[in-house]
């Protein structure tokens, strides 16, 4: 499976299970856990035993690469920043034009639309 890994660490170092809690953190990396090949990072020993018992319900979609961009056939590094829990899924997004504009917007206008054609992208990426 394809993953959007900086030097081996899902979700740009950011606690997924956090995002679930609604306030996202950034790991810290005395709480790691390894999951598909890839390093995540927790910023509490709570979060990493959550996430542990079920890391298949925290880890980010499309392998953490932005959802909008995934529609379109594309992997684009994300802003964790730019997120969303919907379904019991964590997508995130990128911001284009210098930062200005949130993919996300995109995403909410049209969730099941955009999420069916991301789903198709990413099952070809992964044949």
């Amino acid at each position: 499976m394809k993953q959007n890994l900086k030097d081996g660490t899902a979700a740009q170092g950011y606690d997924v299970v956090s995002f679930f809690n609604g306030s996202p953190k950034k790991g810290n990396a005395a709480y790691t856990s390894t999951y598909n090949n890839a390093k995540y990072l927790f910023a509490s020993l709570e979060d990493k035993e959550k996430f542990e018992k079920a890391p298949e319900s925290y880890t980010p979609e499309y392998g953490g690469f932005c959802a909008i961009a995934m529609s379109e056939d594309k992997q684009l590094d994300p802003n964790p920043k730019s997120w969303e829990v919907r379904d019991g899924k964590l997508y995130f997004f990128t911001r284009m034009f210098f930062g200005i504009i949130d993919a996300k917007r995109q995403w909410v206008k049209k969730p099941k639309e955009l999420r069916d054609l991301a789903d198709t992208a990413w099952a070809k990426m992964n044949a």
